[in-house]
């Protein structure tokens, strides 16, 4: 099908959904429902002023609590804004009073990384969520500007997102009737990438298959890719300045430079990081832009130190930079030690290096293991996936169609392939999953084609279980967030399909066993690290969607959330965090089987939270536990008072209204778990290509 393009109208609030969140967030958590409760009530930030709409208390109370505001009427003024031809009564709190903590503490959380290593990653606080709109729209030029200096990126801000595509008809109907609809909505969003568009590739893996890539391939004898060790992490805030005006210029006017561009950027990145200034957050685009701004100064300086040495890009050398990566082409050793020797003294000036353990040369011919690996597995699999249709020579007849699958013979090429290449799982992954993902749809689609009495029930479900087979064992040597979605996507094909009219209810069930089972053991695996990982929470949604004949025991349950049951009672191994708390609802929702697990885990919210109670304003897990606590269907109502009365809300009248706080269309209102109007398909569709790496 081809793609419709969709123009969007601009709303300055969509980087709360494209730009302040990490990709890795658990399937069940999305800003959709804070962005609308946003736009509903036109809460924006100007400068260090709040604005919101005036004249409902229970409102005041839900922004104070949400952007941990101390409630002193001292701070709040009314005022008229027009919005278009009306003037709307709007509250204007002061957040630049010193009574105001500027500086917030980020919900960090740990994703598998690399081998028995973690990467830890951050949700910023709400309220730096919405500050992060108004800079965007404040500095978005700017932004553009700063980012047009370097030769060498090739990830970067070129323009703002105007439209978005939609590529599966059903899904493009089934998100509104009309296009005026998905522009009023927050649907018009919901699979929006970024705030801006990027050039020249938005994943490193695209790059590999470019024309320039093969270009510099052809024209050049060597190629070294090299890294910067643990660039954001060692960002200093304070270099955004250096980046923008140059070192020397911002260190002589500092009293000067507060206002600036680079100050506020500075700020902004600190206040979100617990006034830290020595790294910067990871997980969300915005870091990205960060680091690109202060990069692209680097690469303008390096071309220029470059060109003093008579040594020409695009003519003497070439180099690639997507983020942290860098790709140089070159043709002899001199050069390459000019090259990198200026890079290293460059970097060194904004507190960076280049990680040497992590560099690779190739000689000629430039094709690296994996480009090797990627061609032979691209082979194996469109080879062995397939459903094969034979159409008969007679006028009459109806197609017919087979398919064979043998997942052990499969299993072993494709480690052969990873052996002989000298590749590692992780590198082709993502790539694997992508091909078995689009040969899947193509055999169901090719089997739904043929006519009842020439479809195989039984064939096709035995080809999906070899299928099953080889996924889960690719998955399990390297299982990480990205190729957990996209083996969500895959597990969620087979569930519709086979839960569809065209096989039968054993056959059904032969593939849920197997799913359930595959799932369950790899979630038991997880279980033996001191944390939940992201990865378990992804199969628990997926398990959840079997039905009822696949619920999983109690105790079961509880081994994967890392509570052990010692004497009768539940105790955590370690603590759980926001995202396993609220996962571990949304799983259990109602249901009476975990009627005690589900008391425990609600103990659990209540000592968390009060084991935190002087910093609970400023915490974003807090927050953000709290608001979903208060929305929860499945939780009882005194825990929700009792935890609102840690946050201050003592008045049992003022917890009621807070509790049952209603959306502009009347609905209860949800915050950041969908509890009550969660649909997989669409939630994994929404992460399609968001991935950078």
């Amino acid at each position: 099908m081809q793609r419709k393009k969709v123009r969007l109208k601009y709303k300055k609030e969509r980087a709360i959904l494209s730009d302040v969140l990490p990709f890795e967030v658990p399937i069940t958590f999305s800003n959709r429902n804070y962005y609308q409760f946003i736009t509903d009530n036109k809460i924006y930030f100007e400068g260090d002023k709040l604005y919101w709409k005036a004249g409902l208390p229970v409102l005041d109370r839900v922004v104070h609590l949400l952007f941990g505001l101390p409630t002193l009427p001292a701070l709040v003024t009314t005022v008229g804004v027009n919005f278009g031809p009306t003037v709307v009564q709007m509250n204007v709190y002061n957040c630049g009073s010193k009574e105001v903590k500027k500086d917030t503490i980020p919900f960090d959380f740990k994703i598998s990384h690399k081998l028995n290593e973690y990467r830890t990653l951050a949700v910023p606080h709400p309220r730096n969520q919405i500050q992060v709109v108004d800079f965007y729209h404040r500095y978005k030029e700017f932004i553009l500007y700063l980012c047009t200096r370097s030769a060498y990126s090739i990830r970067r801000p070129e323009r703002i997102a105007k439209f978005r595509y939609h590529k599966d008809k059903t899904h493009y109907n089934n998100l509104a009737d009309d296009v005026a609809a998905l522009e009023e909505h927050d649907k018009e969003y919901e699979d929006l990438k970024s705030f801006f568009v990027y050039k020249d590739h938005s994943n490193i893996y695209k790059f590999y298959e470019s024309y320039k890539y093969h270009r510099s391939e052809k024209k050049y004898n060597k190629l070294l890719k090299l890294d910067i060790s643990k660039c954001f992490d060692s960002i200093y805030t304070h270099s955004i300045e250096w980046a923008v005006a140059g070192k020397p210029i911002t260190k002589e006017n500092l009293s000067k430079s507060k206002g600036s561009f680079g100050s506020r950027f500075d700020s902004l990145m600190q206040s979100m990081n617990y006034n830290e200034t020595n790294g910067i957050i990871i997980g969300p685009e915005l870091s990205r832009v960060f680091a690109e701004i202060i990069l692209q100064d680097v690469d303008t300086q390096l071309e220029k130190c470059l060109k003093e040495e008579n040594l020409i890009h695009k003519v003497d050398y070439e180099i690639f930079r997507y983020l942290d990566d860098y790709f140089l082409f070159y043709n002899s050793e001199g050069e390459k030690d000019k090259i990198v020797g200026n890079l290293h003294v460059l970097l060194k000036e904004y507190k960076l290096s280049l990680n040497s353990a992590k560099a690779v040369l190739y000689d000629k011919p430039l094709i690296t293991e994996i480009t090797r690996a990627k061609d032979r597995i691209g082979d194996l699999l469109s080879d062995a996936l397939t459903f094969d249709i034979k159409v008969p020579d007679e006028e009459d007849a109806e197609p017919t169609g087979s398919i064979y699958i043998n997942s052990k013979s499969l299993i072993t090429k494709f480690k052969t392939v990873v052996k002989e290449c000298t590749v590692e799982y992780k590198d082709i992954l993502n790539y694997s999953l992508a091909i078995v993902e689009r040969k899947s749809d193509k055999i169901l689609k090719s089997y739904s084609s043929l006519t009842e009495e020439n479809r195989n029930s039984w064939q096709l479900t035995k080809a999906v279980i070899g299928i099953l087979e080889f996924l889960f064992f690719i998955y399990s040597v390297s299982p990480r967030v990205n190729t957990t979605i996209k083996l969500c996507r895959i597990l969620r094909m087979f569930i519709e399909f086979f839960g569809s009219k065209f096989t039968t209810h054993d056959h059904k069930h032969l593939i849920y066993k197997y799913i359930f089972d595959e799932c369950s053991f790899a979630m038991k695996n997880a279980s033996r690290d001191d944390i939940t990982q992201v990865e378990t929470l992804y199969l628990l949604i997926v398990v959840s969607n079997l039905g009822k004949e696949y619920w999983i025991d109690e105790k079961t349950l509880a081994t994967y959330l890392n509570v052990s049951e010692v004497n009768g009672s539940f105790q955590f191994r370690v603590r759980p965090n926001y995202f396993t708390i609220t996962v571990a609802l949304f799983y259990m929702s109602e249901k009476v089987r975990y009627a005690k697990l589900r008391e425990f885990l609600e103990d659990e919210i209540f000592d968390q939270l009060a084991s935190k109670k002087n910093l609970l304003a400023r915490s974003a897990e807090a927050t953000m536990l709290l608001f979903d606590v208060i929305s929860c269907p499945f939780i009882s109502a005194p825990t929700k008072t009792k935890v609102l009365s840690l946050f201050g809300v003592i008045a049992p009248a003022e917890q009621a209204n807070i509790i049952d706080f209603r959306a502009q269309n009347g609905d209860k209102q949800m915050w950041f778990t969908s509890w009550d109007d969660f649909d997989l398909g669409k939630a994994l569709d929404a992460k399609r290509s968001q991935e950078v790496y």
